[in-house]
């Protein structure tokens, strides 16, 4: 089974690694990519944190080799999608290949997690219209003026929301349950 995670430049360090090793760890095949990037190009991630401003502050995270070639990819190869957050949603829902590519996925009811400002990339691509979804809570009105009913979660909690084939969450620390949720959706069933 293959899964498609987009990324790009200050992507949410947590919202990368974690899902691309968990997923790794059941044997899933991630293809980790970004528009215009290469395989064995690098990214720069980024550590977003709460230390008490109005707003959270940005630090560097770890650098990431991508592992495909955006322009390379099938999309009838991928059994999912994986949309992470931090700052590149602002500017790669501007990109109409990304667009295109969140948009074949709903299409074909194929499994979605999105998570914090991974929403934006999905507002922009006109999915959302009907659904209900969580996101990081400065992006509630991305996610009202997409036509969504926004679910109202703490920013830091540990809850997901799955819609359908959509499965979201406000920020990196639900990570947990927003990827249990996500094997579901993808017919995983594990066993302890």
């Amino acid at each position: 089974m293959k899964v498609l995670l987009l990324s790009g430049d200050y992507v949410e360090d947590y919202e990368l690694y974690a899902p691309l090793k968990a997923l790794e760890m059941l044997g899933i095949d991630v293809h980790v990519v970004c528009p215009d990037k290469k395989a064995g190009d690098t990214i720069q991630t980024a550590i977003h944190t709460v230390e008490g401003w109005q707003t959270y502050s940005e630090k560097p995270g770890h650098p990431f080799e991508l592992t495909h070639t955006f322009a390379d990819i099938s999309l009838g190869d991928y059994a999912g999608l994986v949309v992470p957050g931090g700052r590149f949603p602002e500017y790669q829902r501007y990109d109409q290949r990304v667009l295109d590519l969140v948009k074949h996925f709903f299409d074909k009811n194929l499994p979605v997690a999105a998570i914090c400002h991974g929403l934006q990339v999905l507002a922009a691509a006109g999915v959302l219209k009907g659904r209900s979804c969580s996101a990081f809570p400065m992006c509630k009105l991305d996610v009202v003026n997409a036509g969504a009913e926004y679910v109202d979660f703490e920013a830091f909690s540990l809850n997901a929301h799955v819609d359908g084939n959509l499965v979201s969450a406000p920020a990196y620390p639900a990570i947990g349950v927003w990827l249990r949720e996500f094997i579901k959706l993808l017919g995983i069933r594990v066993q302890y």
